[in-house]
C-alpha cells in the first residue's frame, strides 16, 4: 500500500510541475512576442534616424556650395531669383 501512495504523490508532484512549466512557457512566449514587436519597431526608427543623417550628411556636404546657398536664401530670408513671380495664398497663415 505504501508503494501506491507514494506513486500518486509522485505523479501528483509531476503533474504540478508540468502544469506550472506549461504555465511559464506560454508566459515566456507571450513576452517574446512583445519583445519582437518592440524590435521591429525600434528597427524602423533606426532607418529613419539612418535616413535622416544621410540627409543632414548631404546638406553638409553641399553647404557653402551656390546651390546650398540659394536654398537658404530663398527658405530662410524669402528671396526670390530675378524675373521670379512670387504668388501669396491669402489662406495661409
Amino acid at each position: 500500500m505504501r508503494m501506491k501512495k507514494t506513486s500518486i504523490w509522485t505523479k501528483l508532484l509531476l503533474l504540478a510541475v508540468i502544469v506550472y512549466a506549461v504555465i511559464t512557457l506560454v508566459d515566456l512566449q507571450d513576452s517574446v512576442s512583445a519583445a519582437k514587436a518592440e524590435a521591429a519597431e525600434l528597427e524602423q526608427q533606426v532607418l529613419y534616424a539612418e535616413q535622416e543623417n544621410a540627409l543632414v550628411e548631404q546638406d553638409l556636404a553641399e553647404l557653402g556650395s551656390d546651390k546650398s546657398t540659394v536654398k537658404i536664401a530663398r527658405s530662410r530670408l524669402g528671396m526670390v531669383e530675378v524675373g521670379e513671380i512670387v504668388f501669396y495664398d491669402a489662406d495661409a497663415q
